[in-house]
């Protein structure tokens, strides 16, 4: 019997020209707190429920490509599986499975609507 892949949370991916500007709106307005920072990136989370989040991503044209411009993140438990799938069904992969230095390993997939969606799992 196969083992189920399970979808832990997604993440909606919105881009700035300002990161900066969003910090106070997040933290200060929403309440949320931030829960990765890594200068392109920053994950807010909500204190009461930390699965609940979205990212502000850095609107950068070096960094955002047509594979790239992710919108929708979504952590499952078995991603091996899920890239071993995708492949079996065709599913266009635009970016290759792919274990990234802050901890995630990662592989990109487009939707029928054309959306690109980034699947993830975390590092152990």
């Amino acid at each position: 019997m196969t083992k189920e892949i399970l979808v832990h949370r997604i993440v909606p991916n919105i881009y700035s020209d300002n990161l900066e500007a969003c910090k106070p709106f997040y933290i200060d307005f929403l309440g949320m707190e931030p829960v990765m920072d890594l200068g392109w990136i920053i994950t807010f989370a909500s204190p009461q429920n930390p699965a609940t989040q979205i990212s502000v991503l850095k609107n950068d044209k070096r960094i955002l490509t047509d594979n790239a411009a992710v919108f929708i993140s979504i952590e499952v438990s078995d991603l091996e599986a899920l890239h071993k799938k995708a492949n079996e069904q065709k599913i266009e992969i635009t970016y290759p499975l792919t274990t990234e230095a802050w901890g995630v390993r990662r592989f990109f997939v487009k939707d029928p609507n054309g959306a690109t969606l980034n699947l993830l799992s975390h590092n152990a």
